[in-house]
């Protein structure tokens, strides 16, 4: 996973929270308030998966494909039927793709994969040990790092998030074999170094997607 470096939470949401507080004299919650069926509350939901998706360089918070406002949804973290207190928190919100659109649970992968499943040392995209608990091979697979404490919770968040799925081993594959890592040349060191810097950074706002994927196999180079 790449680390998703949170900012703060848009000024339009907040007020949006504290003038339902007013208004009703109670926190409002994600389900019935903030996203209600009506015209209002698509608005809403569509303007917010904007903000996140925008935040997190258009790219998924667990796989790192590349995603829209159209092709997401919004992520809590910490499920909202168990956590009702963060529903609505920014800290918590993410977005996440809609795996691959079908309805065959094989297919499903990330947010929607994920669904209520929590356990409480589950490691958010939002943690900066997120990028040191996972490794990307050349052939698109991902493992948990062996060795670590969180290696046992990094390999059932592969599973119960369905990151080990067929399409996306291809895909991030196929994003590895387009980088400079099947290259028929022999880089230098610095060469190797700023393509690491590239795909660790944001291009006008956007990262490449598998980025992380890209950057681990850039760093066996090294």
């Amino acid at each position: 996973m790449k680390r998703i470096n949170k900012q703060e939470s848009p000024q339009w949401f907040e007020d949006w929270k504290r003038n339902f507080k007013t208004e009703n004299n109670r926190n409002a919650h994600y389900k019935n308030d903030f996203s209600a069926d009506d015209a209002d509350g698509i608005n809403r939901r569509r303007r917010l998966r904007e903000s996140l998706v925008n935040e997190q360089g258009k790219i998924c918070c667990y796989c790192m494909r590349r995603i829209s406002t159209d092709s997401s949804h919004i992520e809590h973290f910490l499920p909202k039927d168990f956590f009702a207190d963060q529903d609505l928190s920014y800290e918590n919100l993410l977005a996440s793709c809609n795996g691959e659109g079908t309805m065959t649970a094989k297919d499903e992968h990330c947010g929607h994969r994920k669904d209520n499943w929590w356990r409480e040392d589950m490691i958010s995209p939002t943690d900066i040990e997120v990028e040191k608990i996972f490794e990307y091979l050349p052939n698109g697979k991902m493992n948990s790092v062996r060795g670590r404490a969180t290696s046992n919770i990094a390999q059932e968040m592969i599973h119960n998030l369905g990151l080990d799925s067929f399409h996306l081993e291809r895909d991030r594959r196929q994003a590895i074999e387009a980088s400079e890592v099947f290259d028929d040349v022999e880089y230098s060191e610095e060469e190797i170094r700023s393509f690491i810097e590239y795909y660790s950074n944001k291009d006008n706002g956007v990262y490449v997607p598998y980025c992380k994927a890209i950057i681990d196999c850039l760093e066996e180079m090294l």
